[in-house]
């Protein structure tokens, strides 16, 4: 049980931290990048789905070591022969999909439930950053008032 707490909260602060980082970048260090609007907008949007395949694939790291290393627990269901699997279930665990057809068992259980947590608190965290973004540098058309 220390191993996976430990594993789980190190791994959460990693990604907060990689996350951190990038929206930094992307309102410091890109400001001084000319873009358009629009350009801008989709070098965000890139930087942070990069950002959140990077933590996505933090986690399929730390289930292997889990599994493999610190011996805290499994996997059931279909069976993972490539390291794709573990970022396919990390993936689903991250976005809270949670398919089923692979599932942890022992003390990675609790590394998947944090892991759902992050993840829903990252996508929100790109999520606002975006709408701000929008907000701030988009320009709306007025609207044509229908005529009485």
């Amino acid at each position: 049980m220390l191993y996976s707490s430990l594993l789980t909260v190190s791994v959460f602060f990693i990604t907060a931290l990689i996350h951190l980082g990038a929206l930094r970048w992307c309102s410091r260090g890109m400001a001084a990048i000319p873009l358009t609007p629009s350009a801008r907008v989709l070098a965000v949007a890139a930087l942070l789905f990069t950002a959140h395949i990077a933590e996505i694939a933090l986690y399929a790291i730390t289930y292997f070591l889990a599994e493999h290393v610190f011996l805290v627990g499994g996997f059931a269901g279909l069976p993972i022969a490539a390291p794709l699997d573990y970022f396919y279930f990390s993936a689903t665990a991250y976005t809270s999909l949670g398919i089923g057809d692979i599932f942890p068992t022992g003390h990675i259980r609790f590394l998947t439930g944090i892991e759902a947590l992050n993840g829903l608190l990252l996508v929100a965290w790109s999520a606002s950053f975006l709408f701000a973004l929008m907000n701030r540098i988009w320009e709306w058309q007025p609207c044509v008032r229908p005529k009485r």
